[in-house]
């Protein structure tokens, strides 16, 4: 009996218009009524446009509740967004434990741009006791003084505070601001060296500085109890 209420009622709106046309055709086609079986036929007329109207809204509903309850028993979505969720877990995790530097052929782009904007004066900094900063603090001063700059470094210090990033971090000590940082700017976007240009300390830059400022690389968040399973003092919640 379902199956079979299930195969009639998507033919029920059109069943049902095609009766209130049948019944409007019929009513055209009589002579003039009196008035009350006028009332009447209208009446009828105006019955089953709403049960045809009705039914067409009721299906809508129920076939969104259809799609609705689908969607809810369709585990492939879930499994898409866990497997997108580890994807980015081990991109985070891989870029974590490399260690930046510069390839050759970046290294030589680098050096060919800044090479052909003059002789500039720029500081190399990283903070004490990271290695991994120290070594690309030196990729990027080695180009530099490859280019034929006057760069210094890398120098370790803390006056930037505890900056955690990928990039180059880019200190300006010239308002509006100097060429030397605009040049170096525009050399780590064609090259694609990562950067972030940075509003300076009010002390421990002279005026007129540009320093590149290598950070500590960002740490990964710690997972929760929730991905995990245990609480944060190694128990496993009850």
């Amino acid at each position: 009996m379902a199956a079979v209420s299930k195969m009639l009622l998507p033919w029920l709106p059109a069943l049902l218009i095609a009766a209130l046309g049948a019944v409007a055709l019929a009513a055209a086609a009589l002579p003039a009524p009196a008035r009350r079986a006028r009332q009447q036929r209208l009446a009828a007329i105006a019955i089953l446009g709403v049960l045809a109207l009705g039914t067409m809204v009721w299906q809508g509903w129920a076939a969104g509740q259809e799609i609705a309850r689908l969607k809810r028993n369709d585990h492939s979505t879930e499994l898409a967004i866990e497997v997108k969720s580890l994807k980015d877990e081990l991109a985070k995790l891989r870029l974590a434990t490399q260690a930046r530097s510069l390839d050759g052929q970046t290294t030589a782009r680098l050096i060919d741009l800044l090479r052909a904007a003059g002789s500039h004066k720029v500081v190399v900094s990283c903070p004490p006791n990271d290695i991994e900063a120290y070594e690309y603090a030196t990729d990027i001063a080695d180009a530099l003084k490859s280019a034929n700059w006057d760069a210094r470094g890398p120098e370790t210090t803390m006056i930037f505070g505890n900056i955690r990033a990928m990039g180059v971090n880019v200190f300006d000590h010239a308002a509006p601001g100097s060429d030397t940082a605009k040049i170096l700017v525009e050399a780590f976007e064609k090259t694609g060296i990562p950067y972030q240009t940075r509003v300076p300390p009010s002390t421990g830059m002279d005026v007129g500085t540009v320093e590149l400022f290598i950070g500590a690389k960002p740490r990964l968040a710690a997972p929760t109890t929730a991905e995990t399973g245990i609480d944060t003092d190694g128990r496993h919640p009850d």
